[in-house]
């Protein structure tokens, strides 16, 4: 019993084995009218879910796009009291959060994300 003991103890203390998975983000966007709250700004690079929960009275919707690049990932339409989890992988830099429905946008339905180099 104590042999497995010590090396329970053992692959504690050695961490994650080699190929292991990273951790998974979270982080969750709270819309209302109108405006985006974000559970934390600052989150670390790799596989994340970003969930958007709509606490408003409209529907809104949430799209993520790393200032300099390309790709846009987002949600569909969440309805009031309902909630979206978004699967992304992130990479370090910052990101411009937004609801792209009507003018929402506009009226500061908008937020920052930033993905730090270092885990």
């Amino acid at each position: 019993m104590r042999a497995f003991a010590v090396a329970l103890a053992a692959c504690v203390l050695a961490g994650p084995a080699a190929g292991a998975l990273p951790p998974l983000t979270r982080v969750q966007v709270t819309a209302k009218e109108f405006y985006f709250s974000l559970s934390r700004q600052t989150v670390a690079p790799g596989p994340a879910i970003v969930e958007l929960v709509n606490f408003g009275e409209d529907p809104h919707d949430l799209r993520l796009q790393r200032i300099g690049g390309a790709h846009i990932a987002g949600t569909p339409e969440v309805e009031p009291g309902d909630y979206y989890d978004l699967k992304v992988t992130l990479l370090p830099g910052k990101y411009n959060l937004w609801c792209s429905i009507a003018n929402h946008r506009a009226l500061g339905m908008q937020a920052t994300l930033i993905v730090r180099k270092n885990a």
